[in-house]
């Protein structure tokens, strides 16, 4: 994995520069070059860069629902959420977090059903027409164990997803599938996700 990386202002000489470059396989790039490269990327704010520069820098990188913009952030600028494909990680922040969410956003995987497919950057392709759509990582969990398994205990996600305890009741799941289900439908994928009752959940 060739994880592409820019600081702005080009600011090369900064303890998160020498952090990233000594991260897997981080590759080096201006910002002008950056902000509109057709993939995963990371964009690291500069330690003295004020909230407007921060914001100023997430407007001017290219918006795609197949990629996932990564933005490295000083702890010190407070920031509201933003859309899913832009992705905040303060800093500072140790070496294994870092790594943590890293793995989470670009795990390559090979999960599929029918003609729908799980790939890396947390995009749902459906194959049959090329169409592909964004999916959150709670979205990208809950479907790649149901492309694993065809039927499933609710409570079994509960748990190992959402962190609930057995028995919890909870629209909070039911929440999940609708937006999973609007999501396949947006990209023609011919399945459905369906309760077979108040235990189980399918795909079919």
């Amino acid at each position: 994995m060739t994880l592409p990386f820019a600081i702005t202002d080009d600011v090369q000489e900064s303890p998160i520069v020498y952090f990233l470059q000594n991260y897997q396989q981080c590759v080096f790039y201006k910002m002008d070059k950056i902000k509109n490269l057709p993939s995963n990327k990371i964009i690291c704010i500069k330690h003295n860069a004020s909230k407007t520069d921060c914001l100023n820098a997430i407007s001017a990188t290219d918006f795609s629902e197949y990629y996932t913009n990564i933005f490295l952030v000083p702890k010190k600028i407070e920031i509201l959420s933003l859309p899913p494909q832009y992705r905040l990680v303060f800093y500072p922040i140790k070496y294994l977090d870092f790594n943590k969410i890293i793995k989470s956003v670009y795990r390559q995987t090979s999960k599929s059903y029918k003609n729908l497919h799980l790939i890396s950057g947390s995009i749902l392709v459906n194959k049959a027409n090329n169409k592909k759509i964004f999916m959150t990582e709670t979205e990208m969990k809950i479907l790649t164990i149901l492309f694993d398994k065809r039927i499933v205990k609710k409570d079994l996600l509960r748990q190992s997803i959402l962190n609930f305890q057995p028995g919890v009741e909870t629209k909070s799941l039911e929440s999940h599938f609708s937006r999973i289900r609007k999501k396949i439908y947006e990209i023609d994928g011919a399945i459905d996700i369906a309760s077979k009752n108040s235990i189980f959940i399918a795909i079919q």
